[in-house]
């Protein structure tokens, strides 16, 4: 099936938001020259009070030009793959478009260690905006003395659904640039990875000016009016599956 949107559709959900970004012609839609700007539009929520043992998701939506990286810190520490969390950034490819980029923070099984401000950060060149979310753990009886054991069962080696933590819901760019789209997951055991074309059909890594990357973005070299439409990601592992969907709009320059 292929997956495009009519132009009604196109324009009001390439215009939510960034009107002031983008100008409208006949057939096309053209860029303007403009200095680097960002905003977070959807924050994650400010507070959070949950039970330990509790599954918790935060999620951070930004927007800009160039299109956003954003990354997540616990205090003033950034989380990287190699602690309790995931962190996600888009790779640097330098970029004359507007994007909005969702991250998503999952705590599988939250501990009192997880207490405190997360702070979602985003960049757009120059630009930083951020938005903080604070995680309160509530102890049940009888933790302490049951521990270990949750250790062993629920969080050193438990199976989990994969999840994407990072991607971009729309991305424009220049014609004839290069563009990688991200699309960050994680899970256990570790999740297979593929990307759906506007047309429905699987991308391979040997595919040419549209490449699926090692690991996980999408590569389109000279970007064409043709790329226009809905790429999607699917992740799966033997627990489950999750996708999410980037709408690619190439534009003009003026």
């Amino acid at each position: 099936m292929v997956r495009r949107l009519d132009s009604d559709m196109t324009l009001k959900r390439l215009t939510d938001d960034i009107d002031n970004e983008i100008s409208v012609a006949p057939g096309t839609m053209t860029y303007r020259d403009q200095d680097e700007w960002i905003k977070i539009s959807a924050p994650p929520k400010p507070v959070i009070s949950k039970m330990v043992g509790s599954y918790v998701e935060l999620e951070c939506e930004a927007m800009g030009s160039p299109p956003p990286t954003i990354q997540w810190l616990k205090g003033k520490t950034p989380l990287t793959e190699n602690q309790s969390f995931e962190s996600n950034m888009i790779s640097e490819t330098p970029s004359q478009g507007l994007g909005k980029i969702r991250a998503r923070l999952v705590i599988n099984y939250l501990l009192p260690v997880h207490s405190g401000r997360f702070t979602c950060v985003a960049e757009s060149g120059s630009k930083i905006a951020t938005a903080d979310s604070t995680i309160y753990v509530v102890k049940k009886e009888g933790f302490e003395r049951n521990f270990t054991q949750l250790l062993t069962t629920k969080i050193l080696g438990a199976h989990h659904v994969p999840r994407i933590s990072l991607w971009a819901p729309t991305y424009m760019d220049v014609i004839g640039t290069n563009v990688v789209l991200p699309c960050r997951t994680f899970g256990n055991p570790k999740p297979t990875q593929m990307w759906i074309d506007p047309q429905g059909q699987v991308v391979g890594e040997n595919d040419g000016r549209v490449t699926a990357l090692p690991d996980g973005e999408l590569s389109i070299r000279s970007l064409s009016w043709a790329d226009m439409g809905v790429y999607t990601c699917v992740v799966r592992n033997m627990v489950g599956q999750d996708s999410a969907e980037t709408f690619l709009y190439p534009m003009k320059v003026r």
